[in-house]
Parts: structure tokens; sequence; C-alpha cells
């Protein structure tokens, strides 16, 4: 499904449904018997776990925990780090 995106917009996505998550989840805060809302929370959530996945396995760890069995080469390094150039981008 994501498998066709590169490295760049896999994470452009995953942070705008990152945000959704957030701004969500505030909301139930206040409203939590909004079904509506819940059930797209839900969606979202799902959305972003399967970039999440996409991202890990095409790319690289997005947190060190997520790194893969000791006898892999050791990824989690490899991505640039935020303060690095390349690591941003523009929506």
């Amino acid at each position: 499904m994501h498998n066709h995106l590169d490295r760049d917009e896999l994470l452009k996505r995953l942070s705008i449904l990152d945000f959704m998550l957030i701004d969500l989840g505030l909301y139930l805060n206040v409203n939590p018997e909004d079904a509506r809302a819940l059930d797209i929370f839900k969606q979202v959530s799902e959305d972003a776990e399967a970039l999440r996945n996409a991202y890990e396995t095409n790319c690289a760890p997005l947190i060190m925990r997520h790194q893969t069995s000791a006898g892999d080469d050791w990824k989690w390094i490899a991505n640039p780090w935020p303060w690095e150039t390349e690591a941003n981008f523009q929506l």
C-alpha cells in the first residue's frame, strides 16, 4: 500500500496523521461520548501504524527500541537526526 512512497513522503504523511491523533485525542478528552470522533481516531491510528510499519520496513527504525535483531546492521544511526537539514521538510 505505502511501499511506493519515498522516505520523505512517508515521514510527511506520518507527521500529519500523528498530529491528527493528538488533536483528536484532545477533543475526545473533552467529548468522550462522540462516537464519530472515536471512529475517526481509530481509523487514523490504524493508518498511522501502517505508515510506521512501511517506513520501518523500507527505510529504518523510527525509535531505537524498534531496531531489529542483533544480527542486522544497526540502522538506527542511519537516519538524519532532527537538527540535520535533510531531516526536515516543507508541508
